[in-house]
């Protein structure tokens, strides 16, 4: 890894959710510590008006297309999963850098620490993400799934797995293994991840979802392939609801000692990622309800 690498964050939406986009790099642009960052888009079927909208906003832009045949076969018309193939080939849209660092659409940056601890996990590892700390990621135990005669719990690893038709070891090997969320990762250029995530994806969308499979794919390398990595903090992809800090206006963690978030993830908050106008009832660090979008906004971000 240089001593300066060359970093870009890099994320894809459609028309739908272009907004999202528009918070998500407003959001970098509003922290000094990042200026340096580039910033990349993927369009997976934006309008060429919306483009030029946001095209000024970002250093590349790219038209998204389906890397794998097969998931471009499955996914039909759904052209909002094409992004979830683009993310793993990030290296091949804008080549040239140090450091990928893929951000959902709905998410943005809050504190720019997160972004300094992901670079921090790729020069260690290659490769930094969290794990999916999501209800429906929890590891619980189903006594009616068998598998090559042994009883093993229904989690997310071992679900996907099972769609995408892999052998009974296999599913043996992941069903207790805790899923990554890759709404927020970063990879290396030169990481020896990148052929063995996309040959993972590829392999699994044959018969697999789509939706699911580019985290799967990830969990393989690591998991299977044992390929190094970085396990980040979940401020560096924030999906529970926050706290705001009484101190300084910003979001922080609900659990004690309610350190900032990072990133603040909108996954599955459909009304508000629709409509930045949605607000909801939060607690502050006293304890006094707080009423606020989750949505980027300048005065969300942390007073000094």
């Amino acid at each position: 890894m240089p001593a300066s690498p060359r970093v870009t964050i890099v994320t894809g939406a459609d028309d739908g959710y272009a907004p999202l986009v528009e918070d998500l790099f407003a959001s970098v642009r509003a922290h000094r510590a990042l200026d340096g960052i580039d910033l990349s888009l993927i369009s997976t079927g934006m309008s060429p008006a919306v483009l030029e909208r946001l095209r000024p906003m970002a250093q590349n832009v790219a038209d998204g297309a389906w890397n794998i045949d097969a998931a471009g076969r499955r996914a039909g018309d759904r052209h909002w999963l094409m992004a979830r193939v683009n993310k793993l080939y990030t290296r091949d849209y804008f080549p040239g850098y140090d450091v990928y660092i893929w951000i959902d659409a709905d998410a943005w940056v809050c504190d720019p620490a997160a972004i300094d601890w992901l670079l921090t996990g790729v020069a260690r590892s290659g490769l930094a993400v969290g794990y999916d700390d999501t209800p429906t990621s929890s590891i619980g135990l189903d006594v009616r799934t068998f598998v090559g005669g042994w009883a093993l719990g229904r989690t997310y690893c071992m679900k996907h797995a099972r769609r995408a038709g892999l052998p009974a070891d296999t599913l043996r090997r992941l069903a207790t293994v805790r899923p990554f969320n890759n709404g927020v990762f970063a990879l290396a250029g030169d990481a020896p991840h990148w052929p063995v995530i996309q040959a993972n994806m590829s392999r699994l969308v044959r018969k697999g979802r789509i939706f699911g499979s580019n985290q799967m794919a990830i969990v393989m390398a690591v998991h299977l392939d044992g390929l190094p990595v970085a396990i980040m903090p979940h401020a560096c992809n924030y999906l529970d609801v926050p706290r705001v800090s009484a101190e300084t206006g910003g979001f922080v963690e609900a659990e004690i000692p309610h350190r900032p978030v990072g990133v603040l993830h909108l996954a599955s908050r459909d009304a508000m990622r629709a409509d930045p106008a949605v607000e909801m009832d939060l607690l502050d660090t006293e304890g006094r309800t707080v009423r606020r979008s989750l949505r980027y906004r300048p005065e969300y971000l942390a007073r000094a």
